[in-house]
């Protein structure tokens, strides 16, 4: 039997499996190296399951995107993933204080408390970061579209379990609050009165968009009006400890 293309993976069963048959690995070896019961992996194989909590313990055992695992999104392997160009920096970003040079090619944003003080028109005062700061080269956001002064973009931590696992609690985001376009399956954080949240975003018609999780077992997406949300802007980084 010839192996299916990629594109027509549709579920997270098609996915997990033809991940393991490219490794070779059978449901009693991934189920011991993602840290799982080996009735788990069944359920999940055959299509019982339609998804797991434990979706970044099973891509880092296959060596596969979370996001391709999960839903499909982008390239299947990590190594497909086009390479920066030469001194553009997108990790090891950094939090400094008041008394650190700024590089020539570096600026400066506001690493907030909490989503909650990220407001749509970028107004935040002192106190709502405490003088923290991370920075970006102004490569990275002349890449992204930003105005390379820095002065569109805010940093806060994501919170709670919904987009787990590509973004779990505690991952430090960044927004370019003046990209508030939406795009299918991109990352945005928006407000829906006054309660603020980052989400995954796909428009379903006019005026109605749907709001979807990567952790979808938990919390299933929700369709809604447009006129009911706002959007604070769209996620361009995250930095993950794992």
């Amino acid at each position: 039997m010839s192996r299916p293309e990629i594109s027509k993976l549709k579920t997270l069963a098609d996915r997990l499996n033809y991940a393991m048959n490219e490794r070779g690995m059978s449901q009693g070896q991934l189920a011991k190296a993602a840290n799982m019961a080996q009735p788990t992996i069944w359920r999940i194989t055959s299509g019982n399951a339609k998804g797991t909590t434990k979706m970044f313990d099973l891509a880092n055992a296959l060596g596969v995107r979370p996001e391709w695992l999960a839903d499909g999104r982008g390239p299947m392997m990590a190594s497909t993933t086009p390479t920066p160009p030469q001194n553009e920096e997108f990790v090891g970003i950094k939090t400094w204080d008041s008394s650190t040079p700024v590089d020539d090619d570096e600026v400066e944003v506001p690493f907030l408390k909490d989503i909650e003080f990220a407001c749509g028109d970028g107004r935040i005062g002192d106190e709502d970061y405490n003088g923290y700061k991370l920075r970006f080269s102004k490569a990275t956001l002349r890449r992204i579209g930003a105005s390379t002064d820095g002065h569109g973009i805010l940093c806060f931590p994501a919170r709670g379990d919904s987009m787990e696992p590509v973004i779990p609690d505690g991952t430090t985001v960044a927004i370019n609050i003046e990209d508030k376009k939406i795009v299918d399956g991109k990352i945005y954080a928006i407000s829906e009165d006054g309660w603020k949240r980052i989400k995954m975003l796909y428009r379903t018609g006019p005026d109605t968009v749907s709001i979807r999780s990567y952790n979808s077992i938990e919390h299933p997406p929700e369709e809604m009006p447009l006129s009911k949300i706002d959007i604070i802007g769209r996620v361009f980084w995250y930095s993950v400890l794992i």
